[in-house]
């Protein structure tokens, strides 16, 4: 049966890292991965053609002097001539010049420092579908280490390997909260301590507070009501700890701008 397509995410509030602090960062984060599935040990650029795509986005192992420059080309711009957009920090994007079932993409949004969004920094990593082509890849052995690659390396407030239904499935069309759990859940030294965690759980200790909690240590299944019942467990724990992150006031009006649409029967 064809498995499910995960990613690993992290989300972490405003941090006015410099494009040499993001380097620093996302360079321990790609040794972290090297070190997890040899489909993490090259990384090409995004672009429109194969040809250009299968060009280096930057070396391996990672040097930090091109990975600012690499930050530094991907500074947030605004307005026509373009100028560097304060507060809204740099954006990068590779892959990993493999096809599938290891393909893999990777998306950073990091050093934005701004009240338009409580959590405006984040790390996306997105692998192909699970099958017994990629089982040596798409497993708790291999995805955990990968998954505390970013969280030692960008130190988030939360991060997961999630199945791309998990969220449509869990919460619908009226809004994620901002903390949320999937297959692995790794919270911050600050939620850690205050989180009570459901028996379900498999909790791993992480090293200066922190604490990953599993739903499985088997690859995860949608369509396992066992799975499914233990990250809705992890995810219910979550709840208390939504507060620790409010919404900005923009969040607060979008969210009620888009309420009294539905409300008048307006589409979205």
């Amino acid at each position: 049966m064809t498995g499910e397509v995960n990613h690993i995410e992290a989300y972490w509030r405003s941090r006015a890292d410099s494009a040499r602090d993001c380097a620093v960062r996302l360079g321990r984060m790609l040794e972290g991965f090297e070190k997890t599935h040899r489909a993490f040990s090259h990384w090409n650029r995004k672009a429109h053609s194969r040809a250009a795509a299968n060009r280096p986005a930057w070396a391996m192992p990672p040097d930090i002097d091109e990975l600012t420059q690499v930050f530094e080309k991907g500074r947030i711009h605004k307005d026509v001539p373009r100028v560097p957009w304060p507060g809204m920090g740099f954006h990068v994007s590779a892959w990993n010049g493999r096809d599938p079932p290891y393909g893999a993409s990777l998306s950073v949004w990091a050093g934005a420092d701004t009240e338009l969004r409580s959590i405006p920094n984040t790390v996306d990593l997105s692998l192909k579908r699970a099958g017994p082509d990629n089982s040596d890849l798409i497993n708790a052995p291999t995805l955990k280490p990968a998954l505390l690659s970013v969280a030692t390396a960008w130190e988030p407030d939360y991060a997961v390997v999630v199945p791309w239904t998990y969220w449509p499935r869990s919460f619908g069309d009226d809004g994620y909260p901002t903390l949320r759990s999937g297959w692995m859940t790794y919270l911050a030294p600050r939620y850690a301590s205050r989180i009570v965690p459901p028996p379900a759980a498999i909790l791993e200790p992480v090293a200066g507070g922190g604490l990953l909690l599993l739903a499985t240590e088997e690859p995860f299944s949608m369509d396992n009501s066992e799975h499914l019942a233990a990250a809705d467990a992890i995810q219910a724990a979550l709840g208390p700890l939504q507060e620790m992150i409010p919404p900005t006031p923009q969040e607060v009006l979008g969210t009620r701008l888009r309420h009294e649409r539905i409300a008048g029967g307006q589409p979205e």
